[in-house]
């Protein structure tokens, strides 16, 4: 690995949503920063460090049997703000809330065993209790009187597309061994879902009025109330929108319970401003048959929550879980647009 030395200074202190990496870039008066927010490496004539890199395979370390890192967004676009969340897992598939977690992060060479150190930083914990959180998950892994959720989110501004790699190491807090894995990802030119400023498809969903069988529409018992709307008939159309995709049955990250109910809660405050839509992933989950809307917004996963303006361009997205602070500052800006 590349040594710390005064000319790749580290961020110790922990990352919040909107910063990543947010230390000095410039290592002496007249030389460029490789990423304007710092989020680079310079060897001692100016040049970047070919290192070699982690393993780079989703494989935890020897000791992490009580506590395993995993990653849950998927999509990362270059240039772009991009959040970065990891789920800390016990062997038992709980949520673990007490530990810190440090990200390493590189591009990776062309033969995926070499790369150049970026930067790194702390992600940062955020805890948020639902009541019955995992009440509606059928999956035989569901803690379903687990009413607390947390994962750990960074503010992830990759520069440039390609390969790359993170390596995470989680160390509980009340001590003990840390665990770390390495895994690879790619960062793109352009989303894969609809990006923001783009206008998303006007999918015909389902309703509770051309579906009688409200079960279908929704895996949540009972079925949530957000069934009333076709995307067709609203987006674009004068109101701001926001559509979530979930499965709460279903789920296979275990977020989707939880942020449908996160947004439940805030209904009642924007309804009067905002329409809201919920997709239920699956058509038939045991043929394992996507809703048409699903493919038709090319989602590289579940959970997902769009917010379009008036004009039916998207001003925000949230992948995977999020937290109630995200949400509301999400809906308190798309009603201001």
């Amino acid at each position: 690995m590349p040594q710390r030395d005064s000319e790749f200074p580290l961020l110790v202190r922990p990352l919040d949503r909107r910063a990543f990496l947010r230390y000095a870039a410039a290592a002496s008066s007249g030389a460029a920063a490789i990423w304007s927010v710092g989020c680079g490496s310079s060897s001692s004539k100016g040049g970047t460090t070919s290192t070699s890199a982690p393993s780079l395979t989703p494989v935890p370390s020897a000791n992490s049997s009580a506590i395993t890192p995993e990653l849950l967004t998927q999509e990362f676009v270059a240039n772009q703000d991009n959040r970065f969340a990891v789920g800390l897992i016990t062997a038992d598939r709980k949520l673990v809330q007490d530990a810190s977690v440090h990200l390493r992060f590189f591009t990776l060479a062309a033969d995926g065993s070499t790369g150049t150190l970026r930067g790194e930083g702390d992600a940062q914990l955020v805890a948020l209790s639902v009541p019955g959180a995992h009440a509606h998950d059928k999956s035989q892994q569901a803690d379903a009187d687990a009413d607390n959720v947390a994962f750990y989110l960074a503010n992830a501004p990759f520069d440039v597309a390609g390969k790359w790699g993170v390596e995470i190491t989680a160390t509980p807090t009340a001590g003990g061994a840390p665990a770390t894995i390495q895994a690879p990802f790619d960062v793109r030119d352009k989303p894969q879902s609809p990006g923001l400023g783009d206008v998303p498809p006007a999918s015909r969903n389902d309703t509770t009025t051309t579906n009688p069988d409200p079960s279908t529409l929704c895996s949540r018992e009972p079925p949530c109330p957000l069934h009333d709307k076709v995307i067709a008939d609203v987006l674009g159309k004068g109101r701001p929108l926001v559509v979530q995709f979930s499965t709460p049955a279903f789920c296979v990250s275990r977020f989707c319970g939880p942020v449908l109910e996160v947004l439940l809660q805030q209904v009642p405050t924007y309804q009067d401003r905002v329409d809201f839509v919920h997709i239920e992933v699956w058509q038939d989950f045991q043929l394992q048959k996507y809703r048409p809307a699903v493919t038709e917004w090319n989602l590289p996963g579940e959970p997902y929550t769009f917010f379009m303006d008036r004009s039916g361009k998207v001003v925000g997205k949230l992948e995977a879980i999020f937290s109630e602070e995200e949400l509301t500052g999400a809906l308190d800006n798309l009603v201001k647009l």
